[in-house]
């Protein structure tokens, strides 16, 4: 797929998210919230390892 139609395609499918591409090719999406409920629910989506790993060293005192 093109990647110039490929970028409006994954930015019309994920509105909310600001998504480009760097002079060098990286593709970036960025996101806020506006409490830390939202937040983290985005973390967790974008990194579930993450997010387990945090969940982990929170309760097991890690």
């Amino acid at each position: 797929m093109n990647e110039a139609v490929a970028l409006l395609l994954v930015q019309h499918l994920f509105p909310g998210w600001l998504i480009t591409r760097d002079a060098r090719g990286n593709w970036w999406a960025a996101f806020s919230s506006d409490d830390l409920d939202g937040l983290l629910a985005v973390l967790s989506a974008a990194d579930p390892d993450a997010a387990r790993r945090a969940v982990h060293l929170l309760t097991e005192g890690g």
